[in-house]
């Protein structure tokens, strides 16, 4: 994603939020955005809740909580999200947990029977 040039662009940190959330998802081995054990990865947007990223603070990390397919190799694929949403965030720290793979039901079979 290409930033304008002529120096750095305010962005508030809801649009940001969202920014992040849709180039995390983008990534062709996400499955999707996760809010951990309690929900607590998330951001309070007006009227909904963004559920997978949390922007933190001056000086905190930025939160990401990912779903990914089986056959991601996973430390290449957070080295990825961690660069890509650090230059968005201008350079902030990136904490990321894989909370769950995605198993294809090709894989998982039909539903046991009772």
């Amino acid at each position: 994603m290409a930033r304008p040039t002529g120096g750095p662009v305010a962005v508030d940190s809801d649009a940001l939020a969202e920014l992040v959330a849709a180039a995390v998802t983008a990534h062709p081995a996400v499955a999707g955005l996760d809010g951990g054990v309690f929900g607590s990865v998330a951001t309070y947007l007006p009227g909904r809740r963004l559920v997978g990223v949390r922007i933190g603070r001056d000086g905190e990390p930025v939160e990401l909580g990912v779903v990914l397919h089986l056959d991601a190799r996973i430390p290449d694929v957070v080295r990825a999200l961690r660069r890509e949403v650090s230059a968005l965030c201008g350079g902030a720290a990136v904490d990321i947990t894989v909370a769950d793979l995605a198993i294809p039901a090709a894989l998982v079979g039909p539903p046991a029977s009772a």
